[in-house]
């Protein structure tokens, strides 16, 4: 019988703040007892940058921004879950993110589909006249706006709006449990939500300061209204004295997430599933703390949103550390080949056995729509490539160039594309190369 196939995903979770990758405080002791019998690719990255441009390589191992971009994930891409559902598995998913919904076309190939989400095309609850007094808020005054956020929450106390991850837990035991005597494998994925721009719910047993506030809740905020202006110029002077709060929300919701995750590996533990289970946890992407003059992840493509962690647990198979840099477009084709699943439908190759001298990722922002999914032309695009020692960013909008030597500078903050005009061609030359294989935007 082949081997169960579980696919944990996590959003927004930064490779950084785990502790097997290396992290000083002890905030993810089950994810890192997971690591210790898995092979842990230490340099693996996202395609993209968010949600929209990392999961078409996740599950269907193609670009974000093939054929029309990530708009609607149809043919001629093929999910995983459709190659296992023919190859005689029970494929499973259970998520809560509105850009993995039906809507967008991730309802393939799966037995059962649990799409815990709002409907995208619904109109917002807020209306216009709150959108509107909010705008005016921010820009009048950012400290005005989020001392009122504060009143407001202190008066009528925090809301969590996200499907919290001990709800998807219930969910996928109650299926799972009510599968346990069938005879054909399982494949089955969870994505959790909670590490995305995290809510105060962590923190229920206590009133949270201010400073906690601003640290939970600006990352939101700058994401709905947009990052220029009266919002940004308020992160630029004032936000820094507010990161240590903004680190610790993030890394409650990091701890929570640990808790659930162990929960369900002992769920799996005590069915008897996990022992003869592959078990993959990897994330979409990372989020942003000021390094590049951001917060959270938007549409741009350097290490700290794309640097992601993934370790996958293999029956038979004793821990490893693999340190070469890996994509996760590579991922569908590596579970497909561990259950020994032959199949031409992907883009890319098992990680086992391989060494790509470059690695790409994609971004993208529409004007019209003023978001990063209904691009429709090239101008709306970013791309980038690195190996081990460098990193090539190119803006096709404004045709902005950046090269950064990432063995002296590691964080991407000295471009250096006026000075080495060798390695800057180099780079262009892969860029092209790997457009002509994969081109922009195609029809086909």
């Amino acid at each position: 019988m082949k081997p169960n196939i579980i696919l944990i995903t996590v959003d927004a979770l930064r490779a950084g703040h785990l502790g097997f990758m290396g992290y000083k405080n002890s905030i993810t002791p089950n994810i890192d007892s997971l690591a210790k019998q898995s092979i842990v690719f230490n340099n693996a990255f996202s395609v993209g940058p968010t949600t929209p441009y990392s999961f078409p390589s996740i599950l269907t191992s193609t670009y974000p921004l093939d054929y029309q971009g990530p708009k609607e994930i149809k043919a001629p891409r093929v999910f995983i879950s459709e190659v296992l559902k023919k190859q005689g598995f029970t494929t499973l998913a259970f998520h809560s993110s509105p850009y993995l919904s039906d809507y967008f076309g991730y309802n393939k190939g799966w037995d059962f589909f649990q799409d815990i989400t709002f409907p995208m095309n619904s109109s917002s609850s807020q209306g216009f006249l709150g959108k509107l007094i909010k705008k005016i808020l921010i820009f009048v005054s950012p400290k005005l706006f989020f001392r009122l956020a504060y009143l407001k929450y202190r008066i009528k106390g925090p809301k969590n709006v996200k499907v919290k991850a001990s709800f998807v837990n219930k969910l996928v035991k109650d299926f799972v449990y009510s599968l346990k005597n069938q005879e054909k494998p399982l494949f089955i994925w969870i994505h959790y939500m909670d590490t995305h721009t995290p809510p105060l719910c962590y923190s229920e047993n206590r009133v949270c300061s201010y400073s906690e506030l601003i640290g939970d809740y600006v990352g939101s905020a700058v994401w709905s209204y947009g990052n220029k202006g009266a919002l940004k110029r308020f992160i630029k002077n004032n936000f820094k004295k507010y990161i240590k709060e903004t680190t610790s929300c993030y890394n409650q919701a990091i701890q929570y997430v640990d808790e659930q995750i162990g929960d369900l590996l002992n769920f799996l533990k005590k069915e008897n599933i996990y022992q003869n289970s592959i078990v993959c946890l990897a994330s979409d992407h990372g989020d942003e703390f000021l390094e590049h003059g951001g917060l959270g992840h938007n549409t741009q493509l350097y290490n700290e949103v794309l640097h992601i962690p993934l370790l996958i647990k293999i029956p038979g198979l004793e821990n490893k550390i693999v340190n070469k840099k890996v994509s996760l477009i590579d991922l569908a084709p590596t579970l497909c080949d561990l259950a020994g699943i032959e199949t031409d439908v992907f883009k890319g190759r098992t990680l086992f056995g391989q060494n790509k001298d470059y690695i790409f990722h994609q971004a993208g922002f529409s004007k019209k729509q003023g978001h990063h999914i209904g691009i429709e032309n090239l101008s709306e695009c970013r791309i980038a490539c690195q190996s081990d020692a460098w990193k090539y960013i190119l803006d096709y909008d404004t045709g902005a160039e950046e090269l950064y030597n990432l063995f002296k500078d590691p964080g991407e903050q000295n471009n250096l594309s006026d000075t080495e005009v060798k390695i800057l061609f180099q780079m262009r030359k892969r860029i092209q190369e790997f457009e002509k294989k994969n081109p922009l935007l195609s029809k086909v």
